[in-house]
């Protein structure tokens, strides 16, 4: 396969400064992209936050910094290349949930014999949402049936063989452009089994790659879709199954409602409530519309943050 090469590194932006509100626990969210990090995009520390991001309608990639300024409660955001203010506040703002007003939710949990112990716990927790969906479905995909670093492993392989190396950063590292549809859909099956993917997985990959470069699917309309049509798109997909669609709708499509049921986090937690594995689902059905954030509290409750 051929790849373009590293060029010259162009100028990043200003630092823009956000102040967050009260109820944002920023310093959980790092820990929960530590668990998660593919070091071929991003870098992620307790107080620093580095990832190359893939834009969804024109394909080129840039990067987004973000530093934690613990004494002011406040995030420092650049890019490379330089986006104007507004645009990185809506990415920040996107990553971290910040616009979700999330006081139905805890009027909701406080109510609630299993989540309302979990919501004293943890009362400032945010969705963590990947900005390009593409990336969130392939990770997902990568993630069926394996271990959080299993999965963290692969992606990384996958980015270092089908990705674009971006220009190097001051100290010399090199991130990659998380690659494009098109060219795992080019690549095929064969080419992606190379990085260790059993014949079934590699044939996902391609399958939903394939489906999005064609526009057969498009990721970003289903945002904004009722989650009835984002499920069933999703699943509709070859080898996408409940699972795979929830965390899609958790993870890149900013569904607070999705409910990834038979996920091993959420039926140990929902075990250790009480709740047997047959009344997960119906159990969960008072949590409407705030599934998503319910399922982060109980992957919490295990010291689980995928």
């Amino acid at each position: 396969m051929t790849r373009s090469t590293a060029t010259a590194a162009p100028a990043w932006s200003r630092r823009l400064r956000m102040a967050l509100p009260a109820d944002v626990d920023v310093a959980w969210t790092l820990r929960y992209l530590v668990v998660r990090t593919v070091s071929a995009v991003e870098d992620v520390s307790r107080t620093h936050y580095l990832r190359s991001v893939r834009d969804h309608e024109t394909g080129a990639h840039f990067l987004l910094e973000l530093t934690h300024d613990v004494a002011a409660h406040a995030l420092l955001a650049r890019t490379r290349p330089a986006l104007a203010p507004a645009q990185i506040r809506a990415l920040v703002t996107r990553s971290f949930d910040l616009g979700t007003d999330l006081a139905p939710f805890r009027t909701l949990a406080a109510r609630d014999a299993i989540l309302a112990p979990l919501l004293d716990a943890r009362p400032a927790l945010r969705l963590p949402q990947l900005l390009d969906p593409f990336e969130g479905l392939i990770r997902a995909v990568l993630g069926q049936q394996v271990s959080v670093v299993g999965a963290s492993t692969m992606t990384d392989r996958l980015v270092r063989a089908f990705g674009q190396p971006l220009a190097p950063l001051e100290d010399g590292r090199t991130l990659y452009g998380f690659p494009q549809p098109a060219v795992l859909a080019a690549a095929g099956a064969d080419a992606l089994r190379t990085i260790g993917l059993t014949n079934a997985k590699a044939a996902t990959l391609h399958g939903v790659s394939v489906a999005v470069a064609s526009g057969a699917i498009d990721l970003a309309a289903l945002r904004g879709a009722p989650t009835d049509v984002a499920e069933s798109t999703l699943v509709a997909l070859p080898g996408i199954g409940p699972w795979t669609a929830h965390y899609v709708r958790m993870r890149a499509l900013g569904d607070r409602d999705a409910f990834p049921a038979a996920d091993l986090g959420v039926l140990k937690a929902m075990e250790a409530a009480g709740v047997a594995r047959r009344d997960i689902a119906a159990r969960a059905e008072a949590w409407r519309p705030w599934r998503a954030y319910a399922t982060l509290h109980l992957w919490e409750s295990l010291g689980k943050r995928d």
